[in-house]
């Protein structure tokens, strides 16, 4: 199986997410359509959903379900090698191996059986009241606005075609996106989980929210479909008591703060 470097650690470094919210380990499903990633965080505050189709690769295998920890490093392996690389999958090893400065070079990576890896698969049955549309590039300036505060949060409020973001901290930025979907009065609150999840999108990007309720990410490129499911802030004075608090969705497991 081989494919370009590029592509394949690009789509990696987006689905992996960074900080508190990588994915360390999880299964890669090299399935019928391509590779799939469907895992959580490990404090379960984002879940990726993320696809890198079949016709993204130069030769295909499906492969299955391939086991992987040390996510981050595996990224990094990438960095080795020059425009392709040739994965070939024997036993409990991932074999990795192309060319770096015109010299030949492989290396072996182990497994990790499915068992020791936590593998729930199960997409969140989530409902939103407002999307929008903003390029990456956009989003991310509006995100360095955020980080010249420290422990700062965003909030998201729809009005009639627009959403306005704006943020805690001594440096109170107020950025509006043009949205012409949005109709208004939808209201959520993001901490550091969003922008730990975001970082490495780079593409134009489709936005679902409701109010104090999880945040849908998804980025559509040619070769991948990039799906992000963030947790919102929610402060003490907003949660309903006992007695008022909602059931749970079935199928959603993304967790609040």
């Amino acid at each position: 199986m081989k494919v370009k470097t590029k592509v394949f650690k690009s789509f990696l470094k987006k689905a992996l997410m960074v900080n508190e919210q990588q994915i360390s380990e999880c299964i890669l499903n090299f399935g019928p359509e391509g590779l799939k990633i469907n895992s959580n965080d490990a404090p379960k505050q984002a879940r990726s959903m993320s696809w890198l189709k079949r016709e993204s690769f130069i030769d295909y295998n499906e492969y299955g379900n391939v086991g992987m920890n040390d996510l981050e490093n595996v990224t990094k392996v990438l960095d080795r090698f020059d425009k392709t690389i040739e994965l070939k999958k024997e036993g409990n090893l991932l074999t990795m191996s192309g060319e770096s400065d015109g010299r030949k070079k492989s290396v072996d990576i182990e497994l990790i059986a499915e068992t020791f890896l936590d593998t729930d698969t199960g997409a969140p049955n989530l409902e939103f009241k407002e999307t929008f549309q903003v390029s990456a590039n956009h989003l991310k300036d509006i995100l360095k606005d955020v980080a010249m505060n420290k422990d700062a949060t965003l909030t998201f409020t729809t009005k009639e075609k627009v959403v306005e973001v704006s943020n805690t901290g001594k440096y109170k930025f107020l950025n509006t996106i043009n949205a012409p979907t949005c109709k208004g009065g939808v209201k959520v609150t993001f901490g550091q989980q969003f922008m730990n999840a975001v970082a490495n999108l780079d593409g134009m990007l489709e936005i679902s929210i409701r109010d104090d309720y999880p945040v849908k990410i998804m980025e559509k490129l040619e070769t991948s479909v990039i799906t992000l499911i963030v947790a919102p802030r929610v402060s003490d004075d907003s949660k309903p008591s006992k007695k008022e608090e909602p059931k749970e969705e079935e199928g959603d497991d993304t967790e609040t703060d």
